[in-house]
């Protein structure tokens, strides 16, 4: 939960986790915390307040996260790929084997900011009526948890069978059963800033003007999902590429590539 305002949503979105077999709880720069407010709200799932992770950024949250949801009710400035709450549950639940997995919820009166949201692989969406689509962040957090806990518990009844066989999402998830571990977002961090520094190295980013660039570098990383071999690698091609800028980078004339990037509405 990033910069929540009411103590008592927390509270009540810790009682939504804990009826639903959830406990772990992180809490973005919440605005009141510790408050009784919270503790009274939550009823008998007071340590899922008790417990819960404060951090001062979303960054700091989302560190040892492999996937990502994070939670929007309206289209954004770029498309992101996007999934209905029911088979961004199924997905999370699925690839729990690989690591950590985070849903973030914003703020109760404008929910994630568009850089927030594009720290996520997938934006997460409820299908709510089209003429009142209102939902308080503890019930929207409820919906989510359930949802969990329903693909869950269906998963409990199957019999175990190879994964490279079963997880029919693999086309969408970009990871196969053989690779190497997931890069988490920590990493990822690191990477944007090192792609972003080389970009800027041989002139093809201006920081100071940066558009939607980095964006849809983040949307284009998001969707491919790294591993760990592949993280080395492409941070082992951004580092000669520095070191080569210094001599014969720039070139003297612009490529297709960057001419498109320069001229491009992003």
């Amino acid at each position: 939960m990033v910069n929540t305002t009411l103590p008592a949503n927390i509270g009540a979105a810790a009682r939504a986790m804990k009826t639903m077999g959830l406990s772990q709880l992180t809490l973005v720069n919440p605005k009141i915390f510790p408050s009784p407010d919270a503790i009274a709200l939550a009823s008998g799932a007071a340590d899922v307040v008790e417990n819960a992770t404060i951090v001062d950024t979303l960054e700091q949250a989302l560190s040892d996260c492999v996937l990502v949801f994070g939670t929007s009710a309206r289209s954004r400035t770029i498309p992101w790929p996007l999934l209905e709450a029911r088979a961004a549950t199924k997905l999370a639940i699925d690839e729990t084997v690989n690591g950590n997995i985070a849903i973030v919820f914003g703020r109760e009166d404008r929910g994630l900011t568009n850089e927030e949201l594009a720290q996520a692989q997938y934006h997460l969406t409820i299908p709510v009526n089209e003429e009142y689509g209102v939902l308080n962040v503890a019930a929207a957090i409820q919906v989510i948890c359930y949802e969990l806990r329903m693909h869950a518990l269906s998963l409990e009844n199957l019999p175990e069978i190879d994964q490279q066989t079963t997880t029919d999402m693999m086309p969408l998830l970009g990871h196969m059963a053989w690779d190497e571990p997931l890069v988490d977002q920590s990493m990822m961090q690191q990477f944007y800033s090192h792609l972003e520094a080389m970009l800027t190295n041989i002139d093809f980013l201006d920081p100071n003007n940066p558009r939607l660039l980095p964006l849809r570098l983040r949307r284009l990383f998001g969707r491919i999902r790294l591993d760990r071999m592949e993280y080395n690698l492409l941070r082992g091609i951004f580092g000669r590429v520095q070191a080569l800028s210094k001599g014969t980078w720039p070139p003297q004339s612009l490529t297709d590539a960057q001419k498109t990037e320069k001229t491009s509405d992003h």
